[in-house]
């Protein structure tokens, strides 16, 4: 069943990648100081909507728990480090970022299918299914100055610019019906579109591919008063990836289904139509944005604010305490339910946040690590 089969290729994508960067939940300021503050960070964060992170490319077996209507799949990895010194930051990164968004058919359809069984009843399916998938390296140069003072402390703006070389491409997309009826069995009528770096279909002429990008984002910490402050931060404010020479195919594809093996794989009669290229691809990375307010009282803090990532909403709220001993945090997000605890000390940082135990069952996963010195 050859669109199932390309929707099981499209939806197991994430699985072999590595894991991609959130619109950074740190994104408190420092004033420009005459210091060297040399710093790093590393950021893993994966969410899947119906599954456990360790089977998106495996069976989905009793954890499978879909939500109704739309179904997200996001995995964004970020290591930077670099230096700052007046107000200036120069800086190297590397970004992976994968975003799949499908309907509540799409992975039931792919489910059964995987379970190597057959719908209990006649039904029909409306696929659909999308995925957008990148990595590069890249240099980043940002400004951050201090505003003007308007009472409760000056406002800090910053703003950096990135530019990326040898950037990897994978964007999926499938939709179609599926209809089922058990005397039948399958009709397929789909199309399947595909444009990935690393394909190289037969007879492709040989052609260099090329690459580039680039993005500017912006972080604003704004005083409201000598307890209350606001912090926005916009990824990706402005983006330009582009593909020259990147492989691409595209299929039409129609099938009736007759029969079951004894093994429960469906034996199928395709026709398929396709057309493979080199194409250019010019497109957004598309902004991710974060907003918190956090109030302080004494040794005391809290923060409420959201992150909206891929056309995904995600509130949070982040307590904490800073002590000797160094700050500890607890936090909670209200979309995919993730518990965090967290630790800082000094020039270091830990942040930890998952949506179960053990982590092998978990279907939304953080991990956040940073250090920042100054001399």
């Amino acid at each position: 069943m050859r669109l199932i089969y390309l929707l099981g290729a499209l939806l197991a994508a994430g699985g072999a990648a590595a894991q991609t960067s959130v619109a950074d939940s740190d994104i408190a300021l420092r004033a420009p100081s005459a210091a060297w503050q040399p710093y790093a960070k590393a950021q893993a964060w994966a969410v899947y909507d119906a599954v456990p992170i360790r089977e998106l490319g495996r069976y989905w077996g009793n954890s499978y728990a879909p939500r109704d209507g739309r179904n997200v799949f996001l995995q964004r990895d970020r290591v930077e480090f670099g230096v700052e010194k007046n107000g200036w930051r120069i800086g190297a990164e590397y970004r992976l970022e994968l975003s799949l968004e499908t309907n509540r058919d799409t992975v039931d359809l792919y489910q059964t299918y995987q379970s190597h069984k057959t719908p209990d009843k006649a039904r029909d399916f409306a696929a659909d299914a999308h995925s957008k998938q990148w990595a590069a390296a890249g240099a980043r140069v940002g400004r951050t100055v201090a505003l003007p003072d308007l009472g409760a402390g000056s406002p800090l703006l910053m703003v950096s610019a990135a530019v990326y070389g040898h950037a990897r491409n994978h964007d999926s997309s499938a939709s179609g019906k599926v209809g089922y009826k058990p005397d039948t069995a399958y009709r397929i009528d789909g199309t399947y579109a595909n444009s990935n770096t690393d394909y190289a279909y037969p007879f492709m002429p040989e052609a260099a591919q090329k690459s580039s990008g680039a993005s500017i984002a912006a972080a604003l910490q704004w005083p409201l008063s000598s307890q209350l402050t606001a912090n926005l931060a916009v990824n990706d404010l402005w983006s330009r990836m582009r593909w020259t020479n990147l492989p691409s195919l595209v299929q039409n594809i129609a099938s009736d289904v007759r029969t079951v093996d004894s093994d429960g794989y469906i034996n199928y009669k395709p026709q398929i139509v396709g057309q493979n290229n080199l194409i250019e691809h010019t497109g957004s990375i598309g902004a991710s944005t974060a907003l918190n307010l956090t109030y302080r009282y004494q040794q005391w803090s809290l923060q409420a604010g959201a992150q909206r990532i891929a056309g995904t909403t995600i509130p949070e709220a982040v307590g904490s305490y800073a002590s000797h001993w160094g700050t500890f945090s607890a936090s909670y997000d209200t979309r995919f339910n993730m518990v965090g605890l967290g630790y800082e000390y000094g020039p270091l940082r830990l942040r930890l946040r998952t949506d179960r135990l053990p982590f092998s069952e978990a279907h939304a996963f953080s991990l956040e690590t940073a250090m920042h010195f100054a001399f």
